[in-house]
């Protein structure tokens, strides 16, 4: 059976989704990197994750997804420099 989720964020695929609670996939969060989003705020700005409070509850891995955010974050802005 397929898990809901690939373990390394870098690895998912880009219509995997990221934030449960506000079903938002790693394309979008990649876009709003790309347009500009610098810092976790940005990119909560931008696309809406981490703004509904139910990642527990809703999110396979049972937490919440900034982890996995930051470092799809981490990783592009390291590539531009």
């Amino acid at each position: 059976m397929k898990s809901l989720y690939t373990e390394n964020v870098l690895e998912a695929p880009q219509d995997e989704t990221v934030c449960w609670c506000s079903g938002v996939s790693k394309r979008v969060i990649l876009d709003a990197i790309q347009n500009g989003a610098r810092t976790m705020d940005d990119i909560r700005r931008m696309t809406e994750v981490c703004t509904q409070g139910r990642c527990k509850e809703l999110s396979p891995r049972g937490r919440c997804c900034s982890k996995e955010i930051k470092i799809l974050l981490e990783t592009e802005i390291t590539k531009e420099n």
